[in-house]
């Protein structure tokens, strides 16, 4: 089977990310009135490769499948992560993480990604050398924006909040990211919630580099 260079960037970024959707592919890949139907064709044609590169998988009754790379989709993508484990439960966060990376990326041009799998990776990596005691806090994305009009390169984690947390796991997260070595956290949450986990940043003394963001995502 013949792969194009577009074929590699799909398997390298839904290997990154874990898994995704057809309709996230043709975002990202076919941004045009029928890119829907050219992403099916693409997506069509990684899932019955021999070996298949791509492996479709039903999560939610009435919801979309997601996609995620098999053993060889993940080789030939070489990013050094496996393939991706389906986690029912979490599929709506991970699929929402996706859409605001995306967006963030479109906000911000020139900015790289580090998405939580890689950033995960990367820490067990620094664990394993003797570099790190813990993970520490794993954010759901890692945005690296480039220097610009002489300041330096800046590194902001992404954290979303789909469903409400308690005061004291939002303490705990506070803690975490005061551990940390991050310029910024953009904190993500439902619109209701906005105004209760800002005040626990302001109580915390946090708002020099903790920004509180409304999300209406999926």
């Amino acid at each position: 089977m013949h792969l194009t260079e577009r074929d590699l960037d799909i398997l390298v970024w839904v290997a990154r990310h874990g898994i995704v959707t057809v309709d996230q592919i043709a975002a990202k890949f076919f941004p045009t009135p029928h890119g829907k139907s050219a992403a099916f064709q693409r997506v069509r044609k990684l899932c019955d490769a021999h070996p298949p590169l791509l492996q479709r998988t039903r999560t939610h009754y009435r919801e979309p499948s997601v996609l995620r790379v098999t053993s060889q989709g993940a080789k030939l993508a070489d990013t050094g992560l496996s393939p991706a484990r389906i986690v029912p439960a979490e599929v709506h966060h991970a699929l929402a993480i996706v859409d605001l990376a995306e967006e963030l990326l479109a906000a911000n041009p020139g900015a790289t990604l580090l998405t939580e799998r890689e950033r995960r990776a990367e820490r067990y990596r620094e664990k394993r050398a003797g570099e790190r005691k813990t993970t520490g806090r794993i954010p759901d994305a890692v945005l690296v924006l480039p220097p610009r009009n002489g300041t330096k390169e800046r590194t902001i984690a992404i954290e979303l909040d789909r469903s409400p947390r308690s005061r004291m796991d939002a303490e705990t997260v506070i803690k975490a990211y005061i551990a940390e070595k991050y310029e910024e956290v953009l904190w993500y949450v439902r619109p209701n919630r906005v105004d209760f986990i800002r005040e626990i940043v302001r109580r915390m003394k946090t708002g020099d580099f903790i920004e509180v963001r409304p999300w209406q995502g999926r």
